[in-house]
């Protein structure tokens, strides 16, 4: 079975860096045609835009006008129409049909940080990851329907969905999960595909406690809490998330896809 990008034009939230800059880079080579990185870091925007056209230029004709940076903040709900609006008017004719929602901040748990939380610390991961992540799903899905245009969503969780709740980021990602396998059975109806991948340890900015360890390609120290005994690539990552946004998808659709190397210590 051949696989095919089931959306062309996609925002990618948290496009600057790590798992979502990855995913840019792949649905880039796999037949989008308009990708566009948001988020609130635009120095992050602008070094990623100049790098994949770097990387990709040789094997990828006009990619740069492919490519296109929107500074936006996911906690800013009710900008969320106005800038889904710009989104569009980037890409003029071409209609917009795809979203990835990568971004996130942590908040450590551990030795009763987490039952220790201040009310401004919750509300800030909550709001982040998400509050601001089911009503831009939400949004961005009513646009879809309000035009007829099928499409896909495809939201990063984590595989702290599936730990002790000791953090409120551990609260947040197993609510998301919970939202994105509630609505994708019905959002399916309407043409919209909604899945989510729950990825294990990924070096990124927001885990760069994870430097010292092995990728399976980066040299470091062993990671024990798998059976894979490395940490993953936010490369990896990315495939999941592409093949998510395939005609795969349909099937699959309100799934989570755990991906953490046979990670231990998990809930049944």
């Amino acid at each position: 079975m051949e696989l095919s990008l089931r959306p062309k034009n996609i925002i990618i939230v948290g496009g600057g860096s790590g798992i979502g800059y990855a995913a840019a880079e792949k649905l880039l080579c796999s037949g989008a045609q308009n990708v566009i990185l948001a988020s609130r870091n635009k120095i992050k925007l602008q070094n990623a835009k100049k790098s994949l056209a770097e990387s990709l230029g040789q094997t990828n004709n006009n990619i740069e006008s492919k490519i296109h940076i929107l500074d936006f903040d996911i906690t800013k709900i009710k900008e969320h129409e106005a800038l889904l609006e710009k989104s569009q008017n980037m890409i003029e004719d071409a209609q917009l049909d795809g979203l990835v929602i990568s971004s996130g901040i942590n908040f450590d748990g551990s030795n009763w940080k987490g039952w220790n939380i201040s009310e401004t610390d919750w509300d800030n991961v909550m709001n982040t990851n998400l509050k601001g992540v089911f009503f831009l799903m939400r949004n961005f899905a009513n646009l879809l329907y309000s035009k007829s245009v099928k499409g896909n969503i495809c939201v990063v969780s984590s595989i702290s969905a599936h730990r002790d709740l000791l953090s409120v980021y551990q609260i947040a990602k197993l609510s998301l999960s919970r939202i994105v396998h509630a609505y994708g059975k019905y959002l399916g109806e309407r043409g919209i595909i909604l899945n989510c991948v729950e990825p294990g340890p990924v070096y990124t900015d927001l885990m760069k406690g994870l430097a010292d360890f092995t990728d399976g390609i980066r040299p470091g120290k062993q990671w024990n809490d798998n059976s894979i005994r490395r940490t993953i690539r936010a490369e990896e990552i990315a495939e999941l998330i592409y093949l998510l946004m395939t005609q795969l998808g349909e099937p699959l659709s309100g799934s989570c896809i755990l991906a953490g190397g046979g990670t231990k210590a998990l809930f049944p």
